[in-house]
C-alpha cells in the first residue's frame, strides 16, 4: 500500500510539473529547430524567406505564453541568445540571396517581451545615431558585456553582420535600458573624432576582423583595418586587417580609444590568394561553417 501511495505522489508531482510547461513544448521547440535549419541550409531562396517568417510566427507566439521567460532557446541551433541579468536577447540571420542578408530578433523579460526589427540599409552616419527597436540595426548578437555609465546599467551588444558576398560587418552596440523603452545607440565611444553611438568595424569578406571584450584589458578590441588596393571582384579597393590591434577602454561610463593595443603589424594582410574568391569557412564563433 505504502508503495502504491508513493507511486501516485511520485506522479502527481511530475504531472504537476508538466502543466506548468508551455503548451506543447517539445513540439515548439521542434518547429523552430526545423524551421531555423531551413531557413539557413535550404538552397531556393524563397525557402529560405518562407521558413523565416514561419520562425518568425512561431517564436513570437512562444515568447508571449507565459512562463516561456523559464525555458531555454540557447540549444536551438542557428539561432543566437545573449543574456542580461533578467532578460535574453534572442536574434538570427536571413539570407534573402547571396547579396543581401537581414536579420530579427526579440528581447524577452518575464512579462514583457520587444521585437527586433531590421530596418537597414541606414543612412552615412549610423555611427553616430540612436535607433528604437523599431529601427534597428539589424545583426546577430554574439556577446554582452554590462557596464555602468552615472549610476546606470547599459549594456554593450557584439553583434556580426553579413553585410553581401564581399564585405562584412562588426558592431559594438549600445543598449540603453534606462527609459521606459530599449533604445539602441549611446554616444559614448570617445577620443577618435566626435563621439560614436555604436563601433561599425566593415572588413573585406576576404580578411578576418576581430572583435571582443577582452577583460583583462577592461575594454572592447578589434583588428584595425587599411584599405588594399585592387583586391575586389571589380578590382575596387577593400579593408583588410592589418594584424594590429585596437581598442577601447571603459573609463568612467565611456569607451576611450586607445590606437595600439600590442605591437603586432604584420608585413602582409593576414589572407592569401587563395581565400579572395570564397567566403569565411568559420562561423563568428570560431566554428566550422556548414555547406
Amino acid at each position: 500500500m505504502k508503495c502504491i501511495i508513493l507511486a501516485f505522489v511520485a506522479v502527481f508531482f511530475t504531472a504537476g510539473f508538466s502543466w506548468s510547461q508551455p503548451a506543447d513544448w517539445m513540439a515548439i521547440k521542434a518547429d523552430m529547430t526545423y524551421y531555423a535549419d531551413l531557413m539557413v541550409h535550404a538552397e531556393a531562396d524563397v525557402h529560405r524567406i518562407r521558413a523565416h517568417d514561419s520562425l518568425m510566427v512561431t517564436m513570437s507566439r512562444f515568447l508571449e505564453m507565459p512562463d516561456s521567460y523559464r525555458y531555454t532557446l540557447d540549444s536551438i541551433p542557428l539561432l543566437m541568445v545573449v543574456h542580461g541579468k533578467d532578460f535574453r536577447i534572442v536574434t538570427w540571420q536571413l539570407r534573402r540571396h547571396k547579396d543581401e542578408h537581414t536579420y530579427a530578433g526579440f528581447i524577452q523579460w518575464q512579462d514583457r517581451v520587444v521585437t527586433l526589427r531590421d530596418t537597414r540599409p541606414f543612412v552615412n552616419g549610423a555611427a553616430y545615431m540612436s535607433y528604437t527597436p523599431g529601427g534597428w540595426y539589424g545583426c546577430m548578437y554574439y556577446g554582452i558585456v554590462p557596464f555602468e555609465r552615472e549610476g546606470d546599467t547599459y549594456y554593450i551588444l557584439l553583434g556580426y553582420h553579413a553585410e553581401n558576398s564581399v564585405i562584412n560587418t562588426k558592431i559594438a552596440d549600445v543598449l540603453d535600458l534606462t527609459g521606459p523603452e530599449p533604445r539602441l545607440g549611446v554616444p559614448v565611444f570617445v577620443g577618435d573624432g566626435e563621439p560614436k553611438y555604436r563601433l561599425l568595424l566593415t572588413y573585406a569578406d576576404m580578411s578576418n576582423a576581430g572583435m571582443r571584450y577582452d577583460a583583462k584589458l577592461g575594454g572592447i578590441v578589434h583588428d584595425h583595418l587599411e584599405r588594399l588596393m585592387g583586391i575586389g571582384p571589380n578590382g575596387e579597393d577593400l579593408p583588410v586587417s592589418d594584424g594590429s590591434l585596437e581598442a577601447w577602454i571603459l573609463k568612467k561610463g565611456n569607451w576611450v580609444y586607445k590606437e595600439e593595443v600590442y605591437d603586432a603589424k604584420m608585413k602582409e594582410p593576414p589572407m592569401t590568394d587563395e581565400r579572395k574568391n570564397r567566403k569565411e569557412e568559420l562561423d563568428i564563433l570560431g566554428r566550422p561553417k556548414k555547406n
